[in-house]
């Protein structure tokens, strides 16, 4: 009896754990509709999903990551390549809404879910733009302090024996001083690299970004994605601009000056800071936070 009692447990398990992953991997697809409309100004609702070409996809050829391998990449109506950037963001997105489903309480996962969707739209929308819209950033930010607000857990803010409130406020608190010091913080780093490097270092986006992720992580997520975010785009970028340099290659976004001078290589600080919140929430959270307070304990005794 016990045998099957755990046997339906394990299969009740696997098909919640395949539930999650398959609304992570709807949540990708229509983030895929918004990184590509968005930023042009067209409606998400209409029309519904068609090709490049003009002609509607049909509800079976639509399906989140099975879609494109049954078309083996190519639309079916024209033959046209379907970029894999598509099954990518589904992919990705299902993936981190099963781990923190597995990883987490559900209302914590899920304001993570929620997080991890903003990082991902931030991510390639500043790839492909340039840009990041305020609603995300600006709006995230407030989204953050409001979930914060009813699920104190986001920032460990629960306080045992004492009413929510006291808990919810405690949480608040932390998020708001999280915005705020993530966003102080790069402000100041972005006026020190307009000095040294005579130019605008980033954009104010940038800045706004990061008081969303400190509004979701405090300020050790904040502080983290910063300066996380720039060794992982230093690790991830400099090989990069090195093997062009090498091979004599222009990067893409690398223009020519008048006088036939090269401007140096554009790159967007966005996507590393939305990758160091999301692993800072998803994964590294213990860790950073236990480096922190080891660094408290060093040099204040706190």
């Amino acid at each position: 009896m016990e045998i099957a009692d755990n046997t339906f447990l394990l299969i009740q398990a696997i098909i919640v754990d395949a539930f999650v992953f398959c609304v992570g991997a709807c949540v990708g697809s229509f983030l895929n509709v918004c990184i590509y409309r968005i930023p042009k100004g067209e409606s998400i609702v209409t029309p519904p999903s068609h090709c490049a070409c003009g002609k509607p996809i049909p509800w079976y050829f639509n399906l989140p990551i099975i879609g494109w391998l049954i078309l083996g990449g190519r639309a079916r109506c024209c033959g046209r390549r379907i970029s894999p950037c598509y099954p990518f963001v589904e992919t990705l997105t299902a993936a981190i809404f099963l781990i923190l489903w597995l990883t987490m309480p559900p209302w914590t996962a899920f304001a993570g879910m929620v997080f991890s969707s903003l990082m991902i739209f931030c991510t390639f929308v500043d790839i492909d733009t340039m840009t990041l819209p305020d609603f995300a950033t600006v709006g995230g930010a407030i989204v953050g302090v409001a979930l914060s607000a009813v699920i104190p857990d986001m920032h460990n803010a629960t306080i045992v024996g004492a009413p929510f409130f006291a808990s919810s406020m405690a949480s608040i608190i932390a998020a708001v001083v999280g915005a705020a010091a993530g966003s102080g913080v790069l402000y100041w780093v972005r006026l020190l690299g307009e000095y040294v490097f005579k130019r605008e270092a980033m954009g104010e986006g940038d800045v706004i970004l990061v008081g969303c992720i400190g509004a979701f992580c405090g300020w050790q997520g904040a502080l983290f994605a910063i300066f996380g975010g720039s060794i992982i785009g230093c690790v991830l970028i400099v090989p990069v601009l090195l093997a062009a340099r090498l091979f004599k290659k222009k990067p893409d976004g690398e223009k020519k000056k008048e006088g036939g001078q090269t401007e140096p290589l554009s790159v967007p600080f966005g996507p590393w800071l939305a990758i160091g919140g999301a692993l800072y929430y998803v994964l590294l959270s213990p860790a950073v936070d236990a480096y922190f307070e080891g660094v408290a304990q060093m040099f204040f005794g706190i």
